[in-house]
């Protein structure tokens, strides 16, 4: 066969059952361990199965299998980089392929600017930029609304002063705006802004601008003079936003800011601060808080912060090391938190996932793990029936370059490791074909996912 290599590879098939015994949170493994050479920041999914961690010290934490295995990604390690994880806005994805993290140039403790790196093509290389080169300069925030449109937001420790900066090509040119203060943009124009007064924002009045032409300027639409910093801030459309502080402060708007509510009945504990939030929509979201003994705890709602649930995920560690950084939901049943000293957690809804026989009721390709990888990786994949499978890798033209499976199989689910020797670096592609081997019944299922080799 044309530019068929024959590979010697191990292929080791492995029936599983991946179920979870409940509806709740559960632990995940940080490769970097726990402590804090593990910290990390904010957590966004790309997908419901890939998905990215900032990490404070530089770097990024990796998913294509939901979580189950994370992967450490430095795109330049040569660097002396730190980043604030905490509350860990300094990362930013448009899409599958277009990425973003803001890291501060010599680190936390002795800052000499900011720097950016951008992917636009899902973590296979970066690019790196240079976006300030002041002693003094930390990187604190940036957020892109598309592949073009982003913010990002660094302050001088030394004087005080804070830069808000705009792209529109990607994050190639940037260009200083007027600071208002930590934002989020619902789309390229409108977007709020939050500040306070004294050193580092911490006094009140604390006060929330709004922005209507993508950051050219900022109109004050709220002051809160009540004691409580706010923490972190989301808007779910140009309508419906929240906002979170200190003292348990819960903040919430159904018109576009113009008036803020304040929330006595989530039950957040009012001795603690709510450090970070995240709203599917209008009616759904979560908010961490910390009890007064320093067990953190969520609370959520599912109809716009009308009536609470308490979630309790167990993060293990000391009382004092377990606030809860970044929440994100990909749907209503599942989700993932980072927390202090690197703790990573994931949210499944168990009731709405069908059980292992109704997994079976279809075939399906599953998204290899690691990606990138090197040398091995894991193809696990589905089958509705006893069926002929043919499982083959193809390079970026399309071409069959090697066969991982070709026999029959029987109904369920199939696992295969496998090895990259001799391989070069490069995108792949695996494809599966199955159809029914005891009817005799040519219905054939064919789907194609994409790999990574990195070496």
């Amino acid at each position: 066969m044309k530019n068929l290599l024959l590979l010697l590879s191990i292929l080791t098939l492995v029936m599983l059952s991946n179920t979870y015994a409940q509806t709740g949170w559960f632990d995940q493994t940080n490769p970097l361990g726990i402590g804090e050479q593990a910290m990390i920041g904010k957590i966004q999914f790309v997908s419901q199965t890939e998905g990215w961690i900032s990490c404070g010290s530089g770097g990024m934490l990796h998913t294509t299998n939901s979580g189950d295995n994370w992967t450490y990604v430095n795109p330049y390690p040569n660097d002396t980089i730190g980043a604030f994880s905490d509350p860990g806005i300094n990362m930013s994805w448009a899409g599958v392929n277009n990425g973003w993290i803001l890291f501060t140039l010599g680190g936390i403790d002795n800052p000499t600017g900011t720097i950016l790196y951008k992917t636009t093509n899902g973590g296979v290389s970066w690019d790196r930029k240079i976006i300030s080169s002041n002693v003094g300069d930390i990187g604190v925030e940036i957020q892109f609304t598309d592949a073009n449109n982003g913010s990002l937001l660094y302050f001088n420790f030394n004087n005080g002063v804070a830069s808000f900066l705009r792209t529109t090509d990607g994050g190639n040119t940037w260009n200083n705006k007027p600071a208002a203060g930590i934002f989020f943009f619902v789309n390229n124009n409108i977007g709020w802004a939050y500040a306070g007064s004294g050193q580092m924002g911490s006094d009140p009045p604390y006060i929330i601008y709004n922005s209507t032409d993508g950051g050219e300027s900022w109109n004050e639409q709220f002051r809160d003079y009540t004691l409580g910093q706010f923490s972190a801030m989301r808007f779910t459309d140009v309508n419906n936003g929240w906002i979170v502080g200190k003292n348990g402060k819960v903040l919430k708007t159904n018109n576009g800011g113009s008036n803020w509510t304040l929330i006595t009945n989530s039950g957040v504990n009012t001795n603690s601060e709510c450090k970070t939030l995240f709203f599917l929509d209008a009616n759904a979201g979560w908010i961490s808080s910390k009890s007064d003994a320093g067990y953190p705890f969520i609370v959520h709602t599912t109809n716009g912060g009308n009536t609470w649930t308490t979630q309790s995920p167990y993060l293990g560690g000391s009382t004092e090391n377990n606030a809860i950084f970044s929440i994100f939901f990909w749907d209503i049943n599942n989700g993932w938190l980072t927390a202090d000293f690197g703790r990573i957690s994931r949210y499944i809804n168990v009731s709405d996932v069908s059980d292992d026989e109704e997994n079976l009721s279809e075939f399906n390709l599953k998204q290899n793990y690691p990606n990138p990888f090197n040398p091995a990786t894991t193809i696990e994949y589905v089958l509705n029936e006893n069926s002929w499978v043919r499982l083959t890798l193809l390079n970026s033209l399309g071409e069959e370059i090697a066969i991982l499976a070709d026999k029959e199989m029987e109904k369920g689910v199939h696992k295969i490791e496998f090895s990259s020797k001799n391989i070069p670096s490069g995108i792949y592609y695996y494809q599966l074909s199955a159809h029914n081997s005891s009817s005799g019944e040519n219905r054939p299922f064919v789907q194609t996912r994409k790999m990574v080799i990195l070496k």
